[in-house]
């Protein structure tokens, strides 16, 4: 009978130590209560917006980094007496907050009728934003187009300049940080859809208005 009673009060035990391992495991996984939804655009932005300024213009949750944690590319339109012109920054989650990481230099450009959007090429396991001013700087007499690929693990942009105008043969400089080939294509192959004729080109040309 004292043996009965003995199995008897172990069992409730074990059973009462399985109920706690479960709730606290329970608990482990519930999620934080104040965690931004990363996975909304709107949210995203905002929280760009939180530490950046209301000038940035786009904010992509993606995998720009080669890691695992969120990560949020951005970009800023830079107005002031010294610099004009637009600038991509990478933020990162480290110890639960949104950190500045990557920040490129003030480059030509305006986020005004541009396109900007992730971009994943092949070659790389990450991925990266692509810009293009398309007809912002173009008009009836020529121009010029800008455009950008941020590869923002190796902190590298690279550019691609096209210039179309009277003075000038129609022309694409690629900048000389293009160490991969698959870039220069896709530089060349997006201008040679529309300008099947133009010369690449060694020299930047700065045009003045």
């Amino acid at each position: 009978m004292s043996s009965n009673k003995t199995i008897f009060f172990v069992l409730i035990l074990l059973q009462a130590l399985i109920l706690i391992s479960c709730g606290e495991n329970k608990n482990n996984n519930q999620p934080i209560g104040n965690q931004p939804d990363f996975n909304n655009p709107e949210v995203v932005l905002q929280q760009a917006k939180n530490i950046l300024g209301d000038n940035v213009k786009f904010a992509y949750k993606g995998y720009f980094d080669n890691d695992s944690t969120v990560e949020i590319a951005a970009g800023t339109e830079v107005q002031s007496e010294k610099n004009y012109g637009i600038k991509f920054t990478l933020l990162k989650e480290i110890n639960g907050q949104l950190s500045t990481v990557y920040e490129s230099p003030v480059l030509n450009g305006s986020f005004k009728e541009c396109l900007v959007k992730k971009i994943k090429f092949p070659m790389f396991n990450y991925e990266l934003v692509y810009y293009n001013s398309q007809s912002f700087y173009l008009g009836s007499g020529g121009g010029e187009v800008f455009s950008y690929i941020v590869n923002y693990k190796d902190k590298k942009v690279y550019y691609a300049h096209f210039i179309s105008v009277p003075s000038h043969p129609v022309s694409l400089y690629l900048s000389d940080n293009i160490d991969v080939e698959g870039i220069k294509n896709f530089f060349i192959s997006i201008f040679k859809r529309d300008y099947p004729t133009f010369k690449v080109i060694d020299k930047d040309i700065i045009l003045k208005y």
